[in-house]
């Protein structure tokens, strides 16, 4: 089957060359006519894909330099996030050790005043 393949694609090749050839030679201008085309049409293709390429270059760029505050932006606002919850837990956590702390204070002193009284 890739012999196929291969042969399928060699006939293009030359049918395509035959065709461009044959179109050269029936093409109503002259040689040097024709060659000055091919040049300006080369140049002009090279200058397209300059403008392109460096639209192209610009755009990659401005779009990196874009996105880089933006994500800047979003880890500090990340980091103060998870820093407010962070304390917001200590905060709790230090409240209802102080609060069980005292109840159990409390609790012993209600024990104490049950003892004295027997």
């Amino acid at each position: 089957m890739s012999d196929n393949n291969g042969k399928v694609i060699l006939s293009l090749l030359v049918g395509a060359t035959a065709g461009i050839v044959a179109g050269l030679l029936l093409a109503p201008e002259t040689g040097e006519e024709t060659r000055s085309s091919f040049k300006k049409a080369a140049a002009d293709l090279g200058n397209d894909l300059s403008k392109f390429f460096q639209d192209s270059l610009g755009k990659v760029s401005s779009a990196t330099s874009a996105v880089a505050p933006n994500e800047e932006a979003g880890v500090s606002e990340d980091r103060s996030a998870a820093d407010s919850l962070f304390n917001s837990m200590n905060s709790s956590t230090n409240a209802a050790q102080s609060g069980s702390g005292s109840k159990l204070n409390s609790d012993s002193q209600g024990d104490n005043a049950t003892t004295a009284g027997l």
